[in-house]
């Protein structure tokens, strides 16, 4: 936490004044200020790398 203002720094994927939030579905890294580039699938991210997690069927970084 901040030493003055006692605000958390959360680690990737997490958010909140606590940390106890995990970034919300689409969102991902530091403050979860990234957005999921996953593209056919709809499978989503990892909340903290960013990795996209494909549904059946689908390949590639981006799930193309």
């Amino acid at each position: 936490c901040h030493h003055v203002t006692g605000e958390c720094s959360c680690p990737p994927g997490w958010t909140g004044h606590d940390c106890t939030h995990p970034c919300s579905s689409g969102r991902w890294g530091r403050g979860c200020a990234n957005s999921c580039a996953c593209d056919g699938g709809d499978g989503g991210c990892d909340p903290a790398t960013g990795t996209c997690s494909c549904q059946p069927g689908f390949t590639g970084q981006h799930c193309q």
